[in-house]
């Protein structure tokens, strides 16, 4: 595993995550979020000091997801899109199905969110995977 190259894609998918977060609750579920929060709490979204560093440790995870499933899968989209999917799989659906005891989120908000999400996570992770690369042999 090259961790300088995990570390490196993984911030690159990040920064994708960010983006694509942005866009998914800050656009596609904009109503959503300002029905669940109201509109004074809905400014408090629009943070990036919180959100900015959640996507880069997501990025990291999936790179680091990536990494280690690549021996075994290898090389390429093939892999990087798997790597994305269990990323995406364990930071959305997996973790809002914990909430929906609370009634915070309806189930079709957690539906929307997990399907507008796979898009960022898919495509964040072909990004930090076309950067990644194993070490060459040591000489």
């Amino acid at each position: 595993m090259n961790i300088n190259r995990v570390i490196l894609g993984g911030l690159l998918a990040g920064i994708v995550y960010f983006l694509g977060d942005g866009l998914v609750h800050g656009v596609l579920l904009k109503q959503q979020w300002a029905a669940i929060l109201g509109p004074q709490t809905q400014q408090d979204l629009h943070s990036p000091a919180y959100f900015l560093p959640y996507d880069l440790l997501k990025g990291l995870a999936v790179m680091w997801i990536y990494a280690g499933i690549r021996p075994r899968f290898g090389p390429g989209p093939k892999t990087t899109v798997l790597a994305g999917l269990a990323g995406w799989f364990l930071v959305i659906p997996v973790a809002l199905l914990g909430l929906l005891p609370m009634n915070f989120f309806s189930a079709q908000f957690v539906m929307l969110w997990s399907v507008y999400g796979v898009v960022p996570m898919v495509v964040g992770a072909l990004v930090g995977g076309w950067i990644y690369r194993e070490r060459g042999p040591v000489r």
